[in-house]
């Protein structure tokens, strides 16, 4: 059985407007996720930008101090509150925008780009939306978890893929729940704690699950986990900033659909406090 392993962060700071912990190397140990940033942001910072190929992903944890609002070119304007998760189904393209609800007030939470099969990168672009109160719990001995989306959630998804959200009192421990085939990683979001091999756990760093029971989870202290799983893909992927497709072809043609309006048109909101920023990447 493969051994788990510390997975390294980026840090992404946009001004005083947004800052992240974010993954997105090795793609092999994060399949079929393509990249997951912890996020905390107060303004609006990035300009309307198109994404296609995937399923870009927010979830607010509930200790966020706002929501977010999120503006796409199918003509939705949604709110995500603090606890809720808002799902892009990017499929051929869409453009899309987020940015708190109260600017200046922080809203806490998770990006999350979910690579497509092959067979689905061009299917239409939809939206999901399920709040807090709609999450499955589960709790054992010294442990609590909301699952965020996956299995037992009653929401059908594009490929088999997990987010719970774990919270451990100290002293208790916790071996995550992957199926037979699939793996994943564990994001700290708050606390301390080790991996029962000597790993260490604190806030900031992520631990990869390489296959089910391979990694029990001890917390020195209160300590708060994003478990991520799901059935790698094993699919070629090429990036190309906001795209994810199959091939260099696929991504010409996503750009040309971009360019053309073929991936809808979203215009910038008027506010204020609105910064023209690169766009978010894949």
């Amino acid at each position: 059985m493969s051994t788990p392993r510390l997975l390294q962060p980026q840090t992404h700071r946009i001004g005083a407007g947004f800052l992240a912990e974010g993954w997105r190397e090795p793609l092999a140990l994060l399949d079929p996720f393509i990249m997951v940033d912890h996020f905390r942001m107060r303004e609006s910072v990035f300009a309307p930008h198109p994404h296609a190929g995937f399923s870009a992903i927010t979830y607010l944890f509930d200790d966020s101090a706002t929501g977010m609002v999120s503006r796409d070119s199918l003509g939705g304007e949604h709110e995500i509150l603090p606890g809720g998760l808002h799902w892009t189904l990017a499929g051929r393209g869409v453009m899309h925008d987020e940015y708190p609800l109260e600017p200046g007030l922080e809203a806490h939470g998770l990006q999350i780009f979910l690579n497509l099969p092959a067979e689905q990168k061009l299917r239409e672009p939809t939206v999901m939306r399920w709040p807090a109160e709609q999450m499955p719990h589960r709790s054992g001995d010294g442990w609590r978890a909301v699952q965020v989306f996956g299995p037992r959630a009653d929401v059908a998804l594009p490929w088999p893929a997990a987010l719970s959200i774990v919270d451990l009192a100290p002293g208790a421990s916790y071996t995550p729940d992957l199926a037979e085939g699939e793996q994943g990683f564990a994001l700290v979001i708050t606390g301390e704690g080790r991996e029962a091999g000597g790993l260490p756990l604190s806030v900031g760093r992520a631990l990869s699950l390489p296959a089910p029971g391979s990694a029990r989870l001890l917390a020195a202290s209160p300590l708060r986990l994003a478990v991520f799983s799901g059935r790698p893909l094993h699919e070629p992927l090429v990036r190309h900033g906001p795209f994810a497709m199959s091939d260099e072809g696929q991504i010409v043609a996503a750009l040309q659909r971009f360019q053309s309006g073929g991936m809808g048109r979203l215009s910038p909101r008027p506010h204020p406090k609105h910064t023209q920023a690169p766009s978010k990447e894949a």
